[in-house]
């Protein structure tokens, strides 16, 4: 059974299987423009302190199997605040039995309590999580991003 919570960043360093979870993640949603996936874990901790990051951990039995990270902030063109899935990832041996779903729904109900206009999430094309988000009845694609090195 996969239990969804909120954690603090600390907690999510400290998960004993983070290493495993980013160096997943790193394959799977690695955009090779930006240089390698090196998380800042100092600039998470200043986000969550000043109250604009808030984690989801998804957990099977006592493990870390996923995680979602919402930043809140306002985006000056719209005005309002919006949360943004600034990561999120589940293992591919944990997929397909709902955890994504719920991390999802979680932070939903997050963005909500901190009265978020709407969220926003992007996806790698083609990805796993691209090909969940084109089959939602309740998300709609509106932009794509672009990435170029520099």
């Amino acid at each position: 059974m996969t239990t969804i919570r909120r954690i603090s960043v600390s907690e999510l360093c400290c998960a004993s299987t983070i290493d495993a979870l980013l160096a997943e993640y790193a394959q799977e949603s690695a955009a090779s423009e930006l240089g390698t996936i090196t998380p800042q874990f100092d600039t998470y901790l200043q986000l969550e302190a000043a109250g604009m990051l808030h984690m989801l951990g998804a957990y099977h039995e006592d493990a870390l199997i996923g995680f979602l990270c919402v930043l809140l902030t306002t985006l000056p063109h719209f005005g309002g605040k919006t949360a943004v899935a600034e990561s999120f990832f589940v293992a591919r041996a944990h997929r397909g039995y709902g955890a994504g779903t719920l991390l999802l729904r979680q932070a939903e109900q997050l963005a909500r309590e901190q009265d978020a206009k709407g969220f926003m999430l992007s996806a790698p094309i083609g990805g796993a999580l691209d090909r969940v988000m084109q089959r939602s009845t309740s998300y709609r694609a509106a932009s794509r991003t672009y990435v170029r090195a520099l």
